[in-house]
């Protein structure tokens, strides 16, 4: 009986926690400039426009641009910043993988 009680407690507080990392808002850090985005999918965050694949952001999370746009010719337009995995490390993610974008 004791070991079914503990065992639907640990149950209980894992969808408890995963339900809470589910609801937080999206963000990407703390520094207050740039627009928060929501990644609409799975992106790569790229060292350059169309460059190397420096790691994968998890579509739900927020991304932050630091405003700058690039546009190389090719029909799709690049924004840099970062995502809320690894706000240390800017990159660049093609506009159409993000939405939801607003000034904090």
């Amino acid at each position: 009986m004791r070991n079914g009680l503990l065992r639907v407690l640990m149950v209980m507080s894992l969808v408890l926690a995963s339900g809470a990392a589910v609801a937080s808002p999206a963000s990407a850090s703390e520094d207050p400039t740039g627009v928060i985005c929501v990644l609409n999918q799975n992106t790569w965050l790229r060292a350059s426009e169309h460059g190397t694949v420096l790691r994968t952001l998890t579509a739900g999370r927020g991304f932050r641009s630091h405003g700058i746009g690039s546009d190389t010719g090719s029909g799709v337009m690049w924004i840099y910043g970062h995502g809320a995995e690894a706000p240390w490390q800017d990159g660049w993610v093609p506009q159409s993988n993000l939405s939801g974008c607003y000034q904090p």
